[in-house]
């Protein structure tokens, strides 16, 4: 069992490595004594809520700097953060990940694999020209209107519900493309041999294994109804093997030349298909180079069932972190928004995570099936509250806060029924829509 109260200190006390001049677009900015300085300018970009841009510098300035009797205004504030480079944000958030799962070796493991889910989202982005071109948007024409979006791609561990990679870019690139780009930067950081990706039918890509298979990972996709649609209907069971040729056509896909040299003597992969009967009558076709020594056809389909912890990963980014109120209108700005939600969103779960394993309240009445856990609404609250203090004061005032919030989470949790826990599983994936349509908070 983990308790991360510690770990959330140490790596409280391990921010001020990222108060760096490596973060700086040029030499000349952050060197003059003003108002506000680096520091304080790059906390700023993680508390902030997305309110409007003077009630977010005044909270800001005067209730959590605790600057009476001074001012600074929205403009000034905007004017330094872009000097601040996004990779902050998205480092910050990495190192996160990559030191609690370094510190915890076995934290998450199912049956010696982390298992994660991949899938992408359509963000509503500033209605302004400048972010239009930045963001390379189509032009609008008499015959189809171009919405200002983005494409989000993540990838979650469906146990922890952490968001372990994450990346915001142009919608016109293509969803594999940014699967391939999370895998690459996973196996920099982990043993992506220990790494189950699963994937819906959106990233069925002969590319994507291939090159998934060439790194030494797994994957499990549920595939498209005329995918291998021949070579499926010459299976004599439910549970079989089948080869795919790689072709040239699969090879100039590949951008890796040392995943392409791999590809080429490999020269054929075999692919496992399970053939799973949902409750119902409907038959889901799954792809995976997982062996049945290691998982049966029935594990797999529970395996798969987990997918829809992104869904809800997604639902908890957009509604309760809003994170698509962008503070600002350009692409860093926009940028520093969406890495430092991430990071923002990870504390959360690390901190829901240890509160419910302290949840001592048990359901009074027997006649329905529900169970408390913590709220993840006021977790949100809690830190942003916080989190300056977390960041600022000595370690004992560290503990201090991270145990307040811990308790205070544990000792006020809110109660969900089982049953409707399992009917917004069933709600939350839509098997007929690429992703599903949110609406923002009204401010």
């Amino acid at each position: 069992m983990y308790f991360f109260d510690r770990f959330l200190v140490s790596f409280f006390v391990s921010y001020k490595f990222f108060v760096s001049r490596k973060y700086v677009d040029g030499d000349n900015h952050f060197i003059r004594k003003r108002k506000m300085n680096l520091k304080e300018y790059i906390t700023y970009v993680i508390v902030q809520r997305g309110n409007t841009d003077y009630s977010e510098a005044l909270r800001y300035f005067t209730g959590i700097l605790r600057k009476d009797f001074q001012t600074i205004t929205r403009q000034a504030i905007g004017k330094q953060r872009k000097y601040l480079l996004p990779e902050l944000y998205s480092d910050l958030s990495e190192r996160f990940i990559d030191e609690l799962y370094g510190k915890f070796k076995g934290f998450s493991r199912f049956k010696g694999y982390v298992v994660t889910a991949c899938d992408g989202s359509i963000f509503d982005l500033p209605v302004d020209r400048k972010t239009r071109k930045e963001w390379d948007v189509k032009k609008t024409t008499i015959f189809k209107k171009h919405n200002s979006r983005a494409r989000v791609s993540c990838i979650l561990d469906v146990h922890s519900k952490h968001i372990i990679t994450a990346k915001i870019a142009s919608k016109r690139i293509k969803e594999t493309a940014l699967a391939i780009e999370h895998l690459n930067n996973l196996n920099r950081r982990f043993d992506i041999r220990k790494l189950i990706t699963i994937y819906d039918r959106g990233y069925t890509s002969k590319e994507l294994m291939v090159t998934t298979a060439c790194m030494g990972s797994k994957f499990l996709i549920r595939l498209k109804k005329n995918t291998f649609k021949n070579k499926i209907k010459r299976m004599d069971c439910d549970d079989g093997e089948i080869y795919i040729n790689i072709n040239k056509s699969v090879l100039d896909k590949i951008t890796s030349e040392s995943i392409k040299l791999q590809a080429r003597k490999l020269g054929r992969l075999k692919i496992r298909i399970v053939k799973v009967k949902l409750k119902n009558g409907d038959i889901e076709i799954l792809a995976t180079n997982l062996t049945r020594d290691e998982f049966s056809n029935e594990e797999l389909k529970e395996l798969y069932a987990k997918r829809w912890e992104i869904e809800t990963g997604y639902d908890r980014l957009k509604n309760l972190i809003r994170i698509e109120d962008f503070s600002g209108r350009g692409r860093r700005l926009i940028e520093q928004d969406f890495y430092a939600n991430i990071f923002l969103y990870n504390i959360a779960n690390t901190i829901k995570i240890d509160a419910n394993k302290r949840i001592m309240r048990q359901p009074r009445k027997r006649k329905y099936n529900y169970k408390y856990v913590p709220n993840f609404s006021k977790i949100i609250s809690l830190i942003y509250f916080y989190l300056f203090d977390l960041i600022s004061d000595p370690p004992v005032m560290k503990q201090i806060i991270v145990d307040k919030i811990i308790l205070d989470v544990a000792n006020d949790p809110t109660n969900v029924r089982i049953d409707d826990d399992e009917r917004e599983r069933e709600e939350l994936v839509d098997s007929t829509n690429s992703h599903n349509s949110y609406k923002k908070n009204p401010m």
